[in-house]
């Protein structure tokens, strides 16, 4: 059994499904147990808990940096915006200064 992989089937089942994620939270072992279809021995299928619930927190984290790097791209693109609309409400300013012989 490839164990890397079998991990990646059981983070994307659980984060594709909120009923598995919250009987996973409860019984991790367990939850391993009926996904698996196995009766492993409790140190086996406590390492798997262990490394499932670490891709998870990863995977979570890993979101959370995009959902973060989105929000700072808006930011950034909202204040770009405003600064150039106060550099054209400058300009505007300058002209009808010199317009009323004003400098």
């Amino acid at each position: 059994m490839d164990i890397k992989a079998k991990i990646d089937e059981i983070v994307y089942k659980i984060k594709n499904d909120d009923q598995l994620a919250k009987k996973f939270a409860a019984e991790p072992v367990k939850t391993l147990e009926d996904l698996l279809g196995v009766d492993l021995p409790d140190e086996q299928i406590k390492a798997l808990a262990e490394g499932v619930k670490a891709k998870l927190e990863s995977a979570g984290i890993a979101e959370k940096l995009s959902d973060l790097a989105g929000k700072a791209g808006a930011a950034i693109d909202d204040a770009a915006a405003k600064l150039e609309l106060n550099e054209k409400a400058a300009k505007i300013g300058d002209a009808i200064g010199g317009l009323l012989g004003r400098k």
